[in-house]
């Protein structure tokens, strides 16, 4: 099973008819307009009460960009190999100039929230995201909405969320997109992925991977390439250094980069064996990359400023992402604020990958209980390269033999797919016929029977899900960043170029077999070229390599 951020069920709007709600009045010159994608996803679930009054709550306002239609424009164009500004990536300076919001902006914004008795406010480097702190009271006056507890019926937890989407005065509406964080239903949460004693027929180590998925041909180690890792648990250096020890990986520096304050390292929780999976299987292939471990407070105010942090400091060419939730559950306004700064990491030249979920086509069940077809986020975002999960079979000399698509049933998971229901198809994926985004883009090994062998909280274990296919490929992007001289940006229109071309037998295995059908409800099915099971499959790494450039 992925490990995973398991984000609580909401409320349905249905639930809230008939509620009488007291909501702040606003003066009669101060026009105000609803921040609409801000309404909290609420699903099966009951208010229960009010929030006290006193209650401090952390939030974050999500700025506009400038001239999107131009940075649309720009971000397929620094991908057109025919265009001049192909490969041009910008400058995080360069980028906040021509697309980030002014300072003008950000005073505007940070006005208001001073009126409103907001304190710690934190405005991130690119000037997209602003966090800030304040009462139950002074937030509801502020966004004009009760905040009220609720009980999710599914998952039996309580949390708290905006009875309805905020309201903001007009001025201030022209330079807000969003406002993320008058709720805590996303607490990040994950299943464990380990067994102690599984049913493995090969659990696979660095040999094994660069053998059968054909980077051992390559003259590239990660040397001098940064690795970014979004996480909201920590890890203890000593497991990382056990695990290349064992396996005489000559590895670069681990760096732990605080979000917000948030430093989970002296005391991991028990989400310490996904960051220790990700960075032991980016290791499996590039050792040499150093790595910047990225821990945040686990809120959506905390998911944004990481995802702003990483944009903003522009200090790694790749990112791996393990922890995801289905769309519904993170929300419009999370996805779209947190999909927005992944742009602006993308026009820099950072490639993303993440993993695309261990529930099949029905993404929400262990969140919200639904058993309706629904993808993950952050895979399902434009800029993102969404991963799947493989079955690998490999001969006794370690070779590539075959793989199917990962479906070990509902108790051990099988890997994510479908269509968006918040991101529109982009133009590289116009081919598979499709007005939504579909996922995921590709795939690697994630099933039980093949698990990742790593070494986490003192002992080896094996491990399985997208998240152990997500690292692989954020690895083999670290190769080529290498291989190429520089950052790559999203490499999913290469990705599909390749795969709708004569090339692509030779950069990837297509997995034919399998389907990713879980908890009674039908998924699809793998076949021939793209599909919502395995996307274009697996790498083969010296053949997609002499592809890439």
């Amino acid at each position: 099973m992925r490990l995973r951020k398991l984000v609580a069920a909401a409320v349905p709007l249905p639930a809230l008819l008939g509620l009488a709600v007291v909501v702040p009045a606003a003066a009669a010159s101060e026009p105000l307009v609803t921040l609409a994608d801000s309404a909290a996803p609420l699903v099966n679930s009951a208010r229960t009460g009010d929030v006290a009054g006193g209650q401090p709550i952390t939030a974050a306002l999500a700025l506009k960009l400038h001239n999107q239609q131009a940075l649309e424009k720009f971000l397929a164009d620094v991908q057109n190999p025919v265009s001049p500004e192909y490969h041009h990536f910008l400058t995080p300076a360069q980028f906040n100039a021509e697309f980030g919001p002014t300072q003008a902006d950000v005073d505007k914004a940070v006005s208001f929230l001073g009126k409103s008795g907001a304190t710690g406010i934190e405005v991130s480097g690119n000037r997209q995201a602003i966090t800030f702190s304040g009462s139950a009271a002074q937030l509801e006056s502020a966004f004009h909405t009760r905040i009220g507890t609720y009980h999710d019926q599914a998952s039996g937890r309580d949390f708290f969320a905006n009875d309805a989407a905020p309201t903001v005065p007009a001025d201030v509406s022209s330079v807000v997109g969003n406002v993320v964080g008058l709720d805590n239903h996303a607490v990040r949460k994950h299943e464990s992925a380990a067994a102690k004693q599984p049913n493995v027929v090969t659990a696979v180590t660095p040999p094994i991977l660069k053998t059968a998925y054909g980077t051992s041909g390559l003259s590239a180690t990660g040397s001098g390439v940064k690795v970014g890792f979004v996480e909201f648990d920590g890890y203890q250096k000593s497991n990382i250094t056990k695990y290349d020890s064992t396996y005489g990986l000559s590895a670069g520096t681990v760096t732990t980069v605080p979000v917000s304050g948030a430093n989970y390292d002296s005391s991991p929780g028990d989400g310490q064996i996904e960051v220790e999976l990700d960075i032991e299987v980016v290791h499996a292939l590039a050792a040499k990359a150093n790595d910047y471990v990225y821990e945040a407070p686990n809120t959506n105010a905390g998911e944004l400023a990481m995802y702003q942090k990483i944009a903003s400091d522009h200090t790694v060419n790749v990112v791996s992402i393990s922890w995801g939730a289905c769309e519904s559950a993170e929300g419009t306004s999370g996805a779209n604020s947190v999909s927005n700064a992944i742009a602006t990491g993308t026009a820099e030249g950072i490639s993303y990958f993440a993993a695309a979920g261990d529930d099949g086509t029905t993404d929400c069940y262990r969140q919200t209980g639904s058993t309706a077809k629904a993808v993950d986020f952050p895979a399902s975002s434009p800029n993102v390269t969404g991963v799947g999960g493989t079955q690998l079979t490999i001969t006794s000399s370690n070779a590539y033999s075959s793989e199917k698509a990962w479906n070990d049933g509902a108790s051990n998971g099988s890997t994510g797919g479908g269509i968006s229901t918040v991101f529109t198809a982009p133009s590289w994926q116009s081919a598979q016929s499709t007005t939504k985004r579909k996922v995921p883009d590709v795939s690697a090994d994630a099933a039980s029977g093949s698990g990742y062998r790593i070494f986490t909280a003192g002992a080896w274990e094996t491990v399985w899900g997208t998240s152990g296919a997500a690292p692989l490929w954020a690895a083999f992007a670290t190769l080529q960043n290498q291989v190429h001289g520089g950052g790559l940006g999203n490499l999913n229109p290469k990705f599909y170029s390749i795969g709708n071309g004569s090339s692509y037998g030779t950069g990837f295995h297509d997995v034919t077999t399998g389907n990713n059908t879980l908890h009674g409800t039908t998924g699809f099915s793998a076949g021939t070229g793209y599909d919502q099971v395995t996307g274009w499959g697996s790498f083969k790494g010296t053949g997609l390599s002499g592809l890439i450039g």
